[in-house]
């Protein structure tokens, strides 16, 4: 049998470009696990006023380029040209946490609504209502949700997530997210996502 690990960050650009694709793997009834990497924390959790939302800027409209993905002006003047926002991705860690029972489907969909808050609405990465609001969509009670997010327990969990996540990668010696994972016959390999992003769906060829 073929599986595959995808790893990814809610907010990374790369991920967020990648997405259709991944949707299209998880739409092939491929046997699918993902894993949140939560990469914006402590040294790397960057604040946009000192000369990261330039940079940010820059590679994401590499990434339209290549993928067709959105990035609006919105998103540039309220996150990227916001004196006091910061990457730091634990609210939606602990959300991709606080889901991942249900499975790699409703995972990326929760990642998908928050990117779209993110890229196209301009919404902070500490807009804790609305990661709450998110989960509500995809499946969790509110007062759950209200209560879990940021509690040690959840927190614990999106670390064991980011551990297997490095493991996962480290298997294939992959540096950076995102990372799709081929098994089969106990080989692991890295696919080369980018020769999908222009037909995202052909990606299910993989699962054949």
């Amino acid at each position: 049998m073929t599986r595959f690990t995808i790893v990814y960050d809610t907010y990374c650009g790369w991920c967020y470009g990648a997405h259709p694709v991944f949707a299209a793997l998880v739409r092939s009834a491929s046997k699918v696990e993902v894993l949140h990497r939560y990469l914006f924390q402590g040294p790397n959790a960057h604040r946009m006023a000192e000369g990261f939302g330039d940079m940010a800027w820059s590679y994401d409209q590499r990434i339209a380029s290549l993928t067709a993905q959105p990035f609006t002006q919105e998103y540039r003047d309220n996150v990227l040209g916001s004196e006091s926002e910061v990457l730091e991705s634990g609210l939606t860690a602990q959300a991709a946490a606080l889901v991942h029972h249900k499975g790699a489907g409703v995972e990326l969909a929760l990642a998908a609504s928050l990117q779209q808050a993110r890229y196209v609405e301009g919404r902070s990465a500490a807009d804790r209502e609305h990661v709450v609001a998110a989960l509500v969509r995809h499946g969790i009670d509110r007062k759950e949700a209200g209560e879990r997010l940021g509690s040690p327990e959840l927190r614990g969990a999106a670390a064991e997530l980011a551990r297997q996540a490095r493991h996962a990668m480290a298997s294939v010696g992959a540096g950076g997210v995102p990372v799709l994972i081929r098994e089969q016959d106990g080989r692991r390999v890295s696919v080369d996502i980018s020769r999908f992003f222009k037909e995202p769906e052909t990606i299910r060829a993989l699962a054949a």
